[in-house]
């Protein structure tokens, strides 16, 4: 009965660390959308210009806003979101934007 009873543990603790391994291989706590705005010190020679109002639209970029320097993870249902306002700074060919007279840096990233 011993020896039934070691293997079992064997075989327990064998399942154990494969379903461990698995499970770091797979678990990514860092991974997922950030964006971060930088606050500039200097006017950019080329920017969008937005209000507060008009982020409400995009509320992990106006959080971003709001926290300079911070990077801001974005919820996965935010994605598109924050994708639209990318598109926006990618066809005015600049990350540089203006709000109330203050000028920011955008930055997006994505970590897998």
């Amino acid at each position: 009965m011993k020896s039934m009873t070691k293997a079992l543990a064997a075989i327990s603790f064998a399942v154990l660390a494969i379903f461990l391994v698995f499970f770091l291989m797979i678990y990514q706590p860092g991974a997922g959308m950030y964006v971060r705005a930088d606050k500039l010190q200097d006017p950019p020679k080329r920017y969008t210009e937005f209000s507060l109002e008009d982020l409400e639209k995009y509320p992990c970029v106006k959080e971003a806003v709001m926290n300079p320097g911070k990077n801001i993870k974005v919820p996965s249902n935010y994605h598109e979101n924050v994708s639209e306002f990318g598109k926006i700074s990618s066809n005015n060919g600049t990350n540089y934007i203006k709000i109330n007279n203050e000028y920011y840096d955008i930055h997006y990233e994505s970590a897998d």
